[in-house]
């Protein structure tokens, strides 16, 4: 079970990593950066919970780090709220934004995010290794990255 989820949410990243990067041209080379499979992942550093703090004790966390202009990003929320619908007792699914437009944050209201929300300041994103959005980590119970 725990398998078929991971690769499905994987599955769900690359697809989105690749249509945000569909525009890049061929001769340059694309990093998906991220943070290196097996390593332990930086503590979760939240500027401000934009939802409820999910209770994250026991669960795996999948972070999904996300920006209001970015539309691969916005279009995947609906694959994440069935998701978090299906699996909310096992993953805890975290939307994780920046600080750098607050103002857009806080109006973004469509679609509607289902699961934990958070604002960040850019360096939490520099700790995660994030080049580009949308970027998905999961970490397991312990704190180990088993996807980026």
């Amino acid at each position: 079970m725990k398998i078929i989820l991971l690769l499905s949410l994987a599955m769900f990243s690359l697809t989105s990593y690749v249509h945000a990067q569909s525009n890049v041209a061929p001769e340059k080379s694309i990093s998906l950066g991220g943070l290196q499979i097996g390593t332990k992942a930086p503590d979760l550093q939240a500027k401000e919970w934009l939802s409820e703090k999910p209770d994250t004790k026991g669960k795996f966390v999948a972070l999904d780090f996300w920006g209001t202009s970015c539309k691969p990003c916005i279009s995947g929320f609906a694959h994440v709220n069935e998701l978090h619908r299906k699996h909310k007792d096992q993953i805890a699914f975290i939307a994780a934004t920046t600080d750098e437009a607050p103002e857009e944050t806080y109006a973004f209201n469509s679609p509607v995010i289902e699961f934990s929300s958070m604002m960040q300041k850019p360096k939490v994103w520099k700790d995660f290794n994030i080049q580009g959005i949308p970027h998905m980590i999961i970490i397991d119970p312990k704190g180990i990255v088993r996807f980026s």
